[in-house]
């Protein structure tokens, strides 16, 4: 027994000098430091850069083709030659590509703002989970100092015969219950925090504020709760993808242009008679157009790309109608936590209060045994541990309806 109140006294030793170099801080004051910080919102600005600057590589054009030749091309004699040639495509084929890389880089955008929405709700509920923490904190030094007096009492009674070992060992024995969960709790509260400082990523190790765990507030109702616009928008923008990437497959299937120049000699006589030498020279140009002939693999890619726009269409509507069922769900589950937590509030606390006042006193009294004491006394404390539970989840729905509900 000694051995565990020395573990639990070092522990409590080691977490105080911990909290030391904790810096509080307040949830928008977290959001934002975790905007700045947060290295999943770094790699989306990463991307978004990244998509800025591939959005002029539209303008590729094929590669310029120069040849050379040299030979018995004209008579016996041995001549010269040399070609260029460029293909180009029409103008609507390069403004096709223009269109996806735009919608792509319109979507990073998108990205970014879904992750702080993402990010928010995440750092919301840590922070809620940190305030239950704090209050469960609250009831079990409570509990922990309501069990010690009993177990000095009991120790006492004891001693002057007026008691037996077993009301001692039961004393003993919740007084070490409540130890070994504030001792768990405490570290359950550093796990907390180092979730908070992953997200929020920055130099200074934060904490909490002691802010109200019981005044969070629904910040909107929607009686006609259509979706999120920072999902709905990213899910219209991927239909936006699809289309332009429809578009661009179809401009494969437009002619392209060759333009050429070549440039030869002709050593001897030429067709008008007259004798030419190795330094003359001879040009021509040379224009053509490519039509795609054969093109039952590209035509196939375009059928695949119909498909890959009616699930972008597809995925619109279910995830508007999934974001509607979640509202739906998460408001009917807030309903029935706040008329839980109101009647704790309202009736459940007073009980509580009266349940342990009167168990007090009768036990003092000497009208009641030790047993139905701790019995009056646990059913008191389990309606305050009741009360913290309850709001620890109405809260979680709360930080929910108002992310989804967020503009």
């Amino acid at each position: 027994m000694k051995y565990f109140i020395k573990i639990i006294a070092v522990s409590s030793v080691l977490i105080g000098i911990q909290l030391k170099s904790q810096t509080p801080i307040s949830l928008e004051t977290a959001y934002e430091k975790a905007f700045k910080n947060n290295l999943n919102l770094k790699n989306g600005q990463l991307r978004i850069d990244y998509q800025d600057k591939i959005k002029k590589s539209y303008a590729t054009v094929d590669p310029l083709n120069i040849s050379s030749e040299i030979g018995q091309m004209n008579s016996s004699y041995t001549d010269t030659k040399f070609s260029v040639s460029q293909t180009l495509r029409l103008p609507g084929f390069y403004k096709t590509q223009k269109q996806v890389l735009v919608e792509e880089w319109k979507n990073s955008l998108l990205n970014l703002d879904l992750q702080k929405w993402q990010l928010k709700r995440e750092i919301a509920l840590v922070y809620n989970e940190l305030n239950y923490q704090n209050e469960k904190q609250k009831l079990l030094l409570k509990t922990d100092s309501i069990y010690t007096n009993y177990f000095q009492r009991a120790e006492l009674r004891l001693k002057k015969g007026e008691s037996n070992i077993l009301e001692k060992t039961t004393a003993e024995n919740y007084r070490s219950q409540a130890g070994i969960q504030l001792t768990n709790l405490k570290k359950d509260h550093q796990i907390s925090l180092y979730q908070f400082n992953y997200l929020i990523n920055g130099a200074t190790f934060y904490s909490n504020e002691n802010s109200d765990f019981y005044q969070v507030k629904l910040l909107h109702q929607e009686l006609n709760f259509d979706g999120n616009p920072v999902v709905l928008k990213q899910l219209e923008q991927q239909k936006n993808i699809e289309l332009a990437k429809l578009k661009a497959e179809k401009s494969k299937l437009l002619p392209s242009f060759n333009l050429g120049y070549n440039n030869s000699s002709m050593f001897g006589n030429g067709a008008d008679d007259r004798f030419y030498d190795r330094s003359a020279r001879f040009h021509s140009g040379m224009i053509g157009v490519d039509f795609p002939l054969f093109n039952g693999a590209q035509k196939s890619l375009i059928e695949g790309q119909k498909i890959n726009q009616l699930l972008a269409e597809n995925n619109y509507e279910l995830g508007s109608k999934n974001l509607k069922n979640q509202y739906a769900t998460l408001f009917g589950e807030y309903e029935k936590l706040k008329a839980e937590t109101d009647y704790y509030k309202t009736k459940g606390l007073k009980n509580a209060e009266t349940i342990m006042n009167t168990a007090n006193r009768l036990y003092y009294e000497g009208e009641i045994n030790y047993l139905e004491w701790s019995i009056l006394i646990n059913q008191s404390l389990e309606i305050q541990n009741n009360l913290i539970d309850s709001q620890k989840i109405l809260n979680e729905k709360i930080i929910q309806l108002n992310n989804l509900t967020q503009q």
